[in-house]
């Protein structure tokens, strides 16, 4: 059984904050990103990888492998740290079975209706209602950019909606 030490929503998936900062702090030894598109691009995922720092494993697997995987031996043995570039993705896993205690929100992109609610993170009326239903499925939902920051709960986010 893998564990998972953070969870979490990041448009710009493996990127120096989560290296320099989020890998250190949850002393992980893999990062698995969940992303149907990036599962089935070589040539992102390469990318992806190469910005890992030695002895750290990087897998791109679909939402489907994960919760295969999950299911089987619940992600196999290791410190985890499980990367979605979309709510959307997130989700999708944990509807269709990925257990996931807690979630962290650190990055989601600018766009049109979207609002910052949270240091520089945006979310539209979809993406908030899917991350309610994420959270009523038992996975805390809460914002947090940096380790140094306070945590921030999903329903005070929602209220700045």
């Amino acid at each position: 059984m893998a564990e998972i030490k953070l969870a979490r929503i990041d448009f710009r998936l493996i990127h120096g904050q989560v290296i320099t900062r989020w890998l250190k702090q949850t002393n992980a030894s893999r990062i698995l990103v969940i992303d149907n598109k990036l599962a089935k691009d070589p040539f992102m995922s390469q990318v992806y990888v190469m910005a890992a720092p030695p002895g750290v494993k990087v897998e791109m697997i679909s939402v489907e492998e994960a919760v295969a995987g999950w299911q089987k031996n619940q992600l196999g043995k290791s410190s985890l740290l499980i990367l979605f570039k979309t709510v959307r993705s997130a989700l999708e896993a944990v509807e269709k079975g990925l257990e996931i205690q807690k979630l962290q929100i650190g990055g989601l992109g600018a766009g049109p209706g979207r609002k910052v609610v949270y240091n520089q993170v945006t979310l539209n009326a979809e993406d908030g209602e899917s991350l309610q239903k994420i959270q009523d499925q038992g996975t805390q939902v809460y914002f947090q950019t940096v380790p140094e920051e306070t945590p921030a709960e999903l329903a005070k986010i929602l209220k700045l909606l």
